[in-house]
């Protein structure tokens, strides 16, 4: 693979006399615009606004931003608000919705990443979709256009299936041309295929443009992260445990791969979702999201956290207060 070529390239030269190269341990990586981030996540991304848990708050933006956050991302069905036939238009109602969201962000001093959530049938049948997907962010490139740099655009969550890392890789760059037209200069989001995996990514050759980040998502281990998770198919077993030395130089070598990658491309990186189910253990949550947190931040990664307040919160909202072992696992005081 082309990290790991980079990767023996800088210790070769950092090794040879005479020669002044920051190897992949030193190097810097591009600074992301966003550092840390909490996702929405059980609130636009549904199939109607809070049936999963979680309506949009303009009070939240304020405490979200006062805890230390920068960001928020903000995971949004278009699908499931756009018409199936041409010109695919989406309903203005929801569009003012996530126009109003985005405002709201905008006046907390907060920056508002929006993405493409859960296009599923983008996924099943790529080449029948890509014109529908292209006028669902035409239409977010108008309804954002002169909006200032706080909004950033990720274009798909999680591709999978059908949607591999050659097809992501095309659609990707069909997209950015998109929102090109209208915002030359918006930071845009870019994964990859495998449900936005990390293993998907190092095989991706994202669009050439200055003003992308590269992303991935980490849960790994999933039958630690995801254990007893209703909504996984089956769930994992509940009682897994995590913090060996073996775990954590698994999570530190991951995390060497993804900094080789972003040097080589010369691109921010940004973690766009990391966590634990709710039910794991607090303690077990808190030392897993900690670790990771800290090894994202010591290679110069951004990171969002999945999420705020459902099935793998730091908030709880029938107190309204913040957990606060699991705030603290992010936030440093």
């Amino acid at each position: 693979m082309r990290y790991l070529a980079i990767a023996a390239a800088l210790m070769i030269a950092a090794c040879s006399p005479g020669v002044q190269v920051a190897n992949a341990e030193s190097a810097s990586v591009k600074a992301s615009p966003v550092q840390r981030c909490v996702n929405l996540g059980g609130s636009l991304e549904g199939p109607s606004e809070g049936e999963w848990g979680y309506t949009v708050r303009r009070a939240d933006f304020k405490r979200i931003k006062e805890a230390g956050f920068d960001t928020i991302r903000l995971p949004v069905k278009w699908s499931g608000h756009t018409a199936k036939d041409k010109p695919y238009t989406i309903d203005p109602d929801f569009m003012a919705r996530v126009k109003e969201i985005a405002d709201w962000a905008i006046e907390a001093d907060l920056q508002i990443i929006i993405d493409v959530h859960h296009f599923d049938a983008l996924m099943e049948r790529p080449e029948a979709q890509r014109p529908r997907l292209g006028a669902i962010w035409r239409q977010i490139s108008e309804a954002f256009e002169g909006a200032p740099d706080n909004v950033i655009f990720e274009l798909i969550n999680e591709p999978r299936d059908k949607m591999t890392v050659r097809k992501t890789d095309s659609v990707n760059r069909e997209l950015l041309a998109i929102i090109r037209e209208k915002h030359p200069d918006r930071w845009v989001i870019v994964g990859s295929a495998g449900w936005g995996s990390l293993e998907a990514l190092l095989k991706s050759r994202p669009p050439k443009d200055d003003r992308i980040i590269l992303t991935f998502h980490n849960y790994d281990p999933y039958d630690f992260t995801h254990q007893g998770a209703f909504f996984a198919n089956p769930p994992p077993p509940t009682g897994t445990r995590w913090g060996t030395r073996d775990d954590i130089s698994r999570m530190k070598l991951g995390a060497k791969q993804a900094r080789v990658f972003a040097l080589e491309q010369g691109h921010p990186m940004f973690v766009g979702e990391f966590g634990v189910y709710e039910d794991v253990p607090l303690e077990q949550r808190a030392k897993w999201t900690r670790a990771f947190r800290e090894t994202a931040e010591e290679n110069g990664f951004g990171w969002c956290h999945w999420d705020f307040a459902t099935t793998f919160k730091i908030y709880n909202q029938d107190r309204e207060t913040w957990i606060h072992s699991m705030l603290g696992a992010l936030i440093d005081e």
